[in-house]
């Protein structure tokens, strides 16, 4: 008696297929830009992690914060402020650490949680020095996504409070960020940017977005647009595209050249020690002669 089951088939044992020589292998773009981002964030945090660089305590009322990417603290950092001490800097100078090493650095970018505690943790340590130095100077050197923190902390200071100059390196801002509230408590803001930083300023951003989560190139590539702005702000904000003259400093345009002790000597300090005149904070035209000499 035949069985109404139909016989299956039996299965084949399936081929993988053969790769000709010289032949293109075409990973999916989604793959391909994950994998991208992936290696971005890892030398990312090779690069700029290290050891917590140490403070340098001064008799003097003035304040350099220092603030890093989104690796955190390291050996790159301690460079800024050891060459601005070497250099004859009587300012107190202190790195304000906020990113962190692998696995969890990933969040630091895009996670606003994250960004709320580091800026309000930033603002507290101003507010804390300028209550003890109400008459001191407090400059702010930003570094790729420490931009970010200090813009976020500045913009939440109380009215009244004045910090400055501002000094971005590299900016993890995306080219339209609105400045306008961290320009309501900033003396001046200078900008240092390359087009040549198109790895770390280029494709990162655009694959992972900006501090302010923007997918695009970063303002450490191609500058603010400062389209807002208007004019008396606009005189505050700085730009400084690279200038090659400044590879004799040791600065050839990359992301982590911006923290050269002889850039930081020779440029960065006389925009630190320029302190603009209270008559023209007050005017909000606080453009320092040195910063359109450099």
């Amino acid at each position: 008696m035949k069985s109404n089951a139909t016989a299956e088939a039996p299965r084949l044992p399936r081929k993988t297929p053969r790769i000709a020589e010289g032949e293109r292998i075409d990973f999916p773009r989604r793959f391909s830009r994950r994998l991208g981002g992936c290696i971005f964030f890892i030398l990312s945090a090779l690069l700029a992690a290290g050891c917590a660089t140490k403070p340098i305590y001064t008799s003097q009322p003035n304040l350099a914060i220092v603030v890093p990417g989104i690796g955190g603290d390291g050996d790159v950092y301690a460079r800024i402020v050891c060459s601005l001490h070497d250099r004859g800097s009587s300012d107190c100078l202190r790195v304000s650490d906020w990113g962190s090493s692998l696995p969890i650095f990933f969040i630091s970018i895009s996670s606003q949680s994250w960004h709320k505690n580091v800026e309000r943790h930033l603002a507290d340590q101003i507010l804390e020095w300028r209550s003890g130095h109400p008459n001191s100077r407090i400059a702010l050197i930003a570094h790729s996504a420490g931009a970010g923190v200090v813009a976020g902390a500045v913009a939440q200071l109380p009215g009244g409070v004045r910090v400055g100059p501002i000094i971005f390196l590299a900016p993890a801002l995306s080219p339209g960020f609105d400045l306008r509230p961290m320009l309501r408590h900033a003396t001046i803001i200078h900008v240092f940017f390359s087009t040549d930083d198109f790895f770390w300023q280029g494709i990162g951003p655009t694959i992972f977005g900006n501090y302010d989560r923007v997918h695009s190139s970063g303002a450490g590539r191609v500058g603010f647009t400062l389209a807002v702005l208007n004019p008396s702000e606009k005189a505050r904000v700085i730009q400084h595209p690279y200038q090659r003259c400044w590879k004799a400093l040791d600065n050839d345009g990359g992301h982590y050249d911006w923290m050269a002790g002889p850039f930081v000597g020779a440029v960065l300090k006389p925009l630190i020690d320029a302190r603009p005149p209270a008559a023209s904070i007050a005017a909000g035209t606080g453009r320092s002669s040195s910063a359109s000499s450099n």
